[in-house]
């Protein structure tokens, strides 16, 4: 086996909490039970208020392409403690909570905005590790 092979077999076993399909903030909204379920096989609900929060921060027409839950890419090329966040309805909702500009669908984030982030919406957000 050779070192990309393992590497790749690790990030799988520490991506396993994120979900097989992603869902919009319009259909978790509609939905009796917002969930998704899990690459493991678990089931990752979403609290409401925070749907109802990411909902006030998008316009309507954005509901439907702001994909759940959102993803806090953690990237070791971009530095350490840095972050991507990527799509353009979801650079929209996290602009607005950390009270910054939102230009285009990718956003760099740092430690602090990242800890802003997952405290306003431990259960919308999730991060992915990414290969070096």
């Amino acid at each position: 086996m050779n070192v990309d092979r393992i590497l790749k077999f690790e990030l799988n076993k520490l991506n396993v909490h994120l979900p097989k399909r992603r869902i919009s903030l319009k259909e978790a909204l509609e939905s009796t039970r917002p969930q998704v379920a899990t690459r493991d096989g678990s089931v990752h609900r979403f609290k409401r208020e925070e749907l109802d929060f990411l909902a006030g921060l998008v316009p309507e027409i954005d509901r439907g392409r702001l994909q759940l839950p959102i993803l806090i890419a953690l990237d070791p090329k971009f530095g350490r403690g840095a972050a991507r966040i990527t799509g353009e309805a979801e650079v929209i909702a996290i602009s607005q909570i950390l009270g910054k500009k939102s230009t285009g669908g990718e956003l760099l984030i740092y430690r602090p905005d990242v800890a802003i982030i997952r405290r306003k919406l431990p259960t919308t957000t999730q991060y992915l590790f990414m290969p070096g």
